[in-house]
Order: C-alpha cells, then structure tokens, then sequence
C-alpha cells in the first residue's frame, strides 16, 4: 500500500485515484499506477497546476498533493536499473523535467503498457502516407501529419483540443509547407536516419566486442576457478601424501586412510567403510589377545585407527572361503607360536579329504572341472605335544605334489614351526599321494627343504583301521603263511554253522558294507567290529579241531590290530588308577615302555609282510601300515636327539586324523542334509566349512583359539563373508550340446572375424553422425550378423573331435594341455583362437552336465 511518511493515503488531485484502490490491483510493479508529488520547483510546479485547470491559491500547502501515473505519457517513465542493481527492487520511476499532458477525468486502475506498440503502429502508418506522397500516388494539398513528432496540423487543433482557448500555449502548430520544403525535409530526415542507423551499427559493433570480451572473461574467470580447485586438490592431496610418507613407518594403508579421511572432512569418516590390511588385522587381534580393555582404551579413548571387534572376527573366520595356501592362516599360526614353547611348534602335516557334492565348475584358477562327486582336501597343521591345529591349505580334488609340500614346510619353518611328520589317509588317494612323493615301506620319509632333516610319512590308525574292515567285507585277504583265505563269505559260511542267532545277527550288522559307509568317517563302527570282545567270540566259536583255521586266525588277528591300533592312539591325558594297577602298555605314550611296546609294532610288522590282499587294487593297505610302522620308530629317536630333556615319548594319536573328525562329521551332516545339495558350488561347501569350523568345540582350530583369546564374537553375520553366487558363462547361457558348434563358428567369427579373414564375414552398417560416417558391428542376432566361411566351419568340426570326452579329464590344467596339443597338430592355428573356442566349449559341456543333473533331481538351474 502507497502511503507517505505520515502514513497518509495518496489521492490523486485530477482523477481522485486512490492508492488504497489501485495497490490492490495487482502485484506487477510495472502494472501498478503510481502517484508523484507536486515538484518542489516553483515552475514546473506551475506548469502542472496550469495543466490541471488549478491555481495556487486553492491549496493552502503542497506538501502531500499528487497526481498519478495516468496524466503522464509512456515515455515520461523509465525502469528504476540503479534500484535494480543495488537492490533488486524493480519499479517505473518518472523522468526529470517531465509534465502531465493527460487531462483526463476517468480512473483507470492499472497502466496502459500498449501505449509504445499502438505509437509504433500509428508511425508506421504515418510514414507509408509519406512514401505515398513521395512517390505521387496522392496529392500533395492533402493535409498529413508529421510522422515524426506527436503534433496535429492547424486543422486538426481544434479537435484536438476543444479547451484551446483556456490553454493556448500548450499546442504546438505546424506551418504550411510546400512540396519542395517538404521533399528537402524528407532528404533531411532520411540523411539523419542514414547518419543515425551508422551510428547503430557502430554501437552495435561496440556492443559486440564488449559482449565477447565479456564473455571471455567470464571463461577466463571460470577457468580460475577451476585452476583453483584443481590446485586446492592438489594441495589437499599432496598434503594427504606427505602425511602417508611421514605416517607410512608407523601406520598402516588401512589406518592412514582413517586418518586422512577424518583429517579432511570429520563427517565423512563416520561413514567411511575402511579396507584393513592383513598386518593391521593381525595387529589389532594381538593386542586383543594381551588386553581387551587396552585395546577399546586406545581405540576409543586415544582414536587409535584399529578395526573393529566384528572386522577381526570376519576377518579370523573368512581363512577357510580361499582355496590354495591361505596366507591369513599362515599369519595366525605365526602369532600363536608366541604362546607355544620349542616342543610344542614340533607338528604334522594332516592331509585329509571328505566327500563334496558340488555341481559341475570350472575351476579357471587351477584349469580344472570340479563335480560332481568331488572330494575337498585339507592341509592341516596340528601339534603333535599340544592340542592345536589350523587348516592351512583348501581345495578340491587335488594331488598333492612335492612342490606344494615343499613350500608349505618351508613356510611353516620361516613362522617357527618345526614339521616333523607327514599324515594321510588310507586310501586310494593316499596311494598317488605316496606315488607323487616317491613314498614305500623303505623309504618312508621325505627331504625338509631347509634343514634336510627326515619328515616322516605317518598312516592314520583310524582310517588304516577302517580300510581293514572295508577290505574283509568287500573282498578279503589271504595269508600267505598258510594259504588262508579271510572274507565275508568265509565268515558268513561259518557263522551258518553256529546254533546261536543272536551271534549271526550282530555279525551280520558289522559285516554289511551300508552300515560301514553310514558310519565313515568316524571309525567307531569299525572299532566295535575289531575289538577285544569280537576276539574273544571268535574264539569261543571256534573248536578245538579250528587250530590254525579261519575263526581263529582271524581272533588272532583281531588281537594284533586291536593293540596296535590303541598303542597308535594313545594320549597324554590318561585317566588315574586305583593304587596297585597300571595301565596296559598299549594305553602309554609310545616310548614310555618302548621295548614292550616295539613288540606290538614288530608282530603287526610280520603279519602285513605275509598279507595279501585278494582284490589288488587294495594293495596298499600292507603297505601303509609298513610304511607307520618304519616311522613310528624312526621318528621318537630323532626327536629324543634334538629334544634330549623335553621328548620321552610320543602322545600317538596327535598324529592321526581324528582331530578333524567332528569337524568333518559336522560338514558332511550339512551338506547331505540340505534339501539343495546337488546346487552347491564349491563357495557354499567352504562356506559350510567355516560354519562347521566356527561351531566346532571339540577340535582345538587355531582360528576358535584366537577369537575366544581376543574375546571376539563367534556369532558371526554369515551373510558378510559369504561368497557371492556363481552364475554360467554369459556368452553360452542357453546353448545346448547339440548347436554347441554352431554357436561356437558364428562366435568365433564374431570375436576374432577382424584378426583373422578366412573365418567368415561380418555384417556391418555404416551410421551418419555429425556429418561423419562411422562404420560399427550390425545389431541383431548372433547367426545373422555373421556368415562362417566353409574352412572354419571344417576347422571347427576337427576341434569337435579333441574335446568329445573332455568331460573324463579331471586334471588340474585341462584348457591348457589340450590348447597345446591342438597346436601342436595345427601350428596354422592361432592361438588365441584355439583358448577361446576350448574354454567356451569346456563352459558349454558344464552347462548341459549341470542341466541333466538339474533335470534328473527335479530342480532348476541356476
């Protein structure tokens, strides 16, 4: 609302306007009608008390008199710019020297902004009557008005102003002019408009170059801008290298990036998800294990960069989802052999290996088809004088060599650790395994790759045990001594002869091969087959006219294996007895009576020398319990030299397998128990692994010894270390056995067509784009986008007949070997195209296995 400093309404002393009407008529300023005060000038006062028909005496003061907006031409207003500029405030401000020349009486409550428009089109107008008069196509005695002024001839005044006579100065009246003086005015004008229409374009050019020099210096101001932020970064970030240069000594790159972050913006760093080095880990579950509360103390109190108690625990648990030596692994038996002593780092290599139903995977890392009845192998290091252990190395289907052996010893021995024997298992497997290592009954041992001392290759009593009893379901044994055949069906024969049916029965529950499957691998079933009580029934069948028979020949063996197996799983911790009784020699430690004890070994010794077994490929049962034997009392002397004061004797069963026995009954139960076990990749059964490993009480893993040491949590959010899922190849996703060649040519052509020419033809289209032409690869599907030529297709078909039973090689570099000896028959070949053809064949012939077995469970793929 338009009020002044009194706060006094405005009113129009002409039209009676008032501002309280014509405010509210709209928020446009250059709309709204505005009121001017009488000037303070006695003159131009008068001036516009004359216009008004007013005089001075009828106003006794002309403090608070106006006049509005509506008395005043267009061109009498001008936009406010300076108000502008300095204040943002637009509005229309009335030119100095200006006079009303409006009387009007009627209220008119917004401005007339067609005013300009409607004067144009009255000049236009105005200016064709001229060029109509120049040209002679009206007369010249015809009246016009001056197209270039706002003044009517004589005949026009008195229309014009009917009040003249009241007010006689204030027309102007245009003389007569004849037609030369009004041609020579027109040549005037028209040279005026030619000087003036010059001048334009000589402002406009001045206008043009100060727009580009404006706009240059807009871009010049930009560009410093932009120099100094580039400069400021890298201010900020050679600042950020200095104090990782100066820090780097004492910090690591996990913590210096949580230093540099909480440096340069505090905020950020809340939510900055740091990525912790091993060493840092390492550091931070160190200083847990001497002090929990010195470690929140420094790292809450000092903001010490050290991870958290669920990263370490992550950390810890995530050693078992790599395959192949674990380096972490590495580094926590390092930082547990600072609360071991000297005897206690004397451990054995413990190679295992459990039953994995994976689907079908090609593993890229080691070149190998994996599935679907493959087998996960594990390394272990376990203390042969203390509870300790840690699987060091994961994998699937893997022959051990000597070069992976050689390298873990060495390892083992950088961190402290003295490997003083080699564990396996009794079986097939275990046979190549001695085979690689160049293992028998007279050379038992292998080379330390540092001290070249003996490492000694031990059989594990559990798994010998139950291969003993598998042998004489399945085929049985002869002994060479006398030519006595021991099997199942001997057995069973003889057992037929018996009245007792409760006998027969429980003999035949240890003699079915299902029942023994069920139980593996714990070795309890076998234990209760082979046992003390067993020996004593054969013997009470047996008749005296049985001397040297099967029945007591095989009482007589069952007593020999069943001392032996309990001299080799004896322990430390044995139980006290009342006063007045010992403990059988075979319940000691061996060494603790180490003559009485070496009689076992040598009667067990003599019988596997005479043993045969009936099926060959079994024939390495002999062999493993010679080649424990030999070990057995080769090893106790040489760790009795080196260890004088500290060995007396050996607590046996620290060498066998059974300490991974609840941690792998615990993962087959998983794996066989889930409804989606034939889906599994080689990720989730390692993933089991960990679970199982995590969960496992029993089995004294370094990795649970730690987080109860660092009181971390063992309750772990699975889904953080659990791997992401597996997916097919996405170039042969939906291709079949059958077109597998043919997709394969057009592929091919498709990825390699520009290297080499013979294979076919591409289609290609040429594109237009900003006036240049570009020549890309045709859309659409593969079949018709390329053509094969009738060579490759040949090729192709000769490349079909190397890989048709590739499915059968399960050795680790499959791609490889096979690449190599194409080459070799085909040098022509290139070679790259030779890889890329057989590892897409090879995910191909994954894919269809998988969907067969999918198929063939009810189940869909993935």
């Amino acid at each position: 609302m338009s009020l002044n400093k009194h706060g006094t309404r405005k009113i129009c002393i002409l039209c009676q306007n008032r501002s309280t009407v014509t405010d509210a008529q709209t928020e446009d300023v250059t709309e709204r009608i505005t009121y001017h005060k009488l000037p303070a000038n006695a003159e131009r006062r008068d001036q516009w008390l004359e216009f008004c028909g007013l005089s001075k005496e009828s106003f006794t003061s002309f403090a608070f008199k106006f006049i509005c907006s509506n008395h005043f031409e267009p061109e009498c207003f001008e936009r406010d710019l300076r108000g502008e500029l300095l204040y943002g405030t637009k509005r229309m401000v009335l030119k100095k020297d200006s006079i009303p020349t409006i009387r009007s009486q009627i209220q008119q409550l917004k401005r007339k902004l067609d005013q300009a428009v409607s004067d144009e089109d009255e000049r236009q107008k105005r200016k064709q009557e001229v060029e109509k008069l120049v040209n002679g196509e009206i007369s010249s005695t015809e009246t016009i008005v001056n197209p270039f002024r706002k003044h009517v001839c004589e005949e026009q005044t008195w229309n014009a102003t009917p009040n003249v006579e009241s007010n006689p100065t204030l027309l102007r009246v245009l003389p007569r002019m004849s037609e030369s003086e009004m041609v020579q005015r027109i040549t005037q004008l028209e040279q005026e408009a030619c000087d003036q229409r010059k001048q334009i374009t000589q402002l406009l050019s001045t206008i043009n170059n100060k727009t580009e020099k404006i706009n240059f210096a807009k871009t010049e101001m930009v560009n410093i801008a932009i120099a100094l932020q580039e400069l400021k970064d890298h201010e900020n970030r050679h600042v950020n290298e200095r104090i990782a240069q100066i820090l780097s000594g004492r910090f690591g790159e996990g913590q210096l990036a949580v230093i540099v972050a909480e440096s340069s913006d505090p905020a950020e760093s809340a939510h900055l998800q740091a990525v912790w080095t091993s060493n840092e880990l390492l550091q931070a579950l160190q200083l847990r294990c001497i002090s929990v509360d010195a470690y929140e103390y420094i790292r809450q109190q000092l903001h010490y960069p050290f991870p958290d108690a669920s990263e370490i625990s992550r950390w810890i648990l995530s050693v078992y989802m790599q395959t192949g030596l674990n380096k972490t692994a590495m580094q926590l038996l390092k930082l547990h052999a600072t609360a071991l002593s000297p005897v206690e780092l004397i451990c054995t290599l413990n190679l295992t290996q459990t039953n994995a139903p994976v689907r079908y995977q090609y593993d890229r890392t080691r070149d190998q088809i994996v599935g679907p009845n493959a087998q996960l192998h594990c390394i272990t290091v376990q203390g042969i004088f203390a509870a300790w252990q840690q699987i060091v190395h994961v994998d699937f289907d893997l022959v051990c060599g000597i070069e992976d052996v050689e390298k873990l010893v060495a390892e083992l021995h950088q961190i402290g650790y003295r490997v003083a024997a080699l564990t396996t298992g009794c079986d097939q497997v275990a046979a190549d395994v001695w085979k690689v290592l160049s293992v028998s009954s007279d050379r038992h041992y292998i080379r330390h790759p540092v001290t070249d001392d003996s490492i000694y290759v031990y059989v594990c009593p559990d798994r010998t045990l139950t291969t003993i009893h598998r042998v004489l379901i399945e085929d049985g044994f002869v002994m060479q001594e006398n030519n006595l055949t021991i099997a199942k069906p001997t057995l069973v024969s003889l057992l037929d002869s018996t009245e007792s049916e409760e006998m027969y029965a429980i003999f035949e529950r240890y003699l079915n091969i299902k029942n023994l499957h069920a139980a593996e691998p714990s070795s309890t079933f076998s234990r209760e087959f082979i046992s003390s009580g067993t020996s004593n029934t054969l013997k009470s069948l047996a008749n005296d006219s049985d001397e040297g028979g099967v029945l007591s020949t095989l009482a007589t063996l069952f007593d020999l294996f069943v001392d032996w197996h309990d001299l080799c799983m004896t322990t430390s911790d044995l139980a006290k007895l009342p006063d007045g009784q010992q403990h059988p020699i075979t319940d000691l430690p061996y060494g603790v009576c180490e003559d009485e004890q070496n009689i076992v070994l040598d009667g067990m010794f003599d019988v596997m020398e005479t043993v045969r077994c009936i099926n060959p490929a079994n024939n390495y049962l002999p062999e493993a319990i010679l080649i424990s034997i030999n070990s057995i009392r080769k090893l106790l002397p040489a760790l009795r030299a080196q260890y004088p004061d500290q060995i007396k004797s050996i607590p046996m069963q620290r060498m066998s397998s059974t300490c991974m026995d609840s941690t792998m009954q615990t993962l087959n139960n998983v794996v066989e128990t889930l409804p989606t076990a034939s889906k599994h990749s080689t990720n989730d059964v390692l993933f089991h692994l960990c679970q199982a490993i995590a969960s496992s009480d029993l089995d004294a893993h370094v990795t649970n010894i730690m987080l109860r040491s660092g009181h971390l949590p063992g309750e772990l959010v699975w889904e953080r270390i659990a791997p992401s899922k597996e997916r097919s190849d996405p170039d042969v996703v939906g291709v079949s056995e059958q077109d597998a060649c043919h997709f394969l040519t057009h592929f091919v052509v498709a990825q390699l067509g520009h290297k080499y020419d013979y294979l076919g033809e591409r289609v290609t289209r040429i594109e237009r784009k900003m006036d240049q032409y570009s020549i890309n690869p045709s859309s659409g599907k593969l079949t018709e986008t390329v053509t094969p030529s009738a060579l490759w297709i040949e090729q192709a078909k000769v490349l079909e007949s190397y890989l048709t039973d590739v499915i059968h090689h399960r050795k680790v570099g499959l791609a490889a070997s096979l690449i190599d000896s194409i080459h070799k028959c085909h040098p022509h070949m290139g070679r790259d195209l030779l890889e890329l053809y057989v590892t897409k064949r090879i995910a191909i012939i994954v894919q269809e296995l998988n969907a067969r077995h999918y198929a063939a469970s009810g189940q869909k793929p993935l």
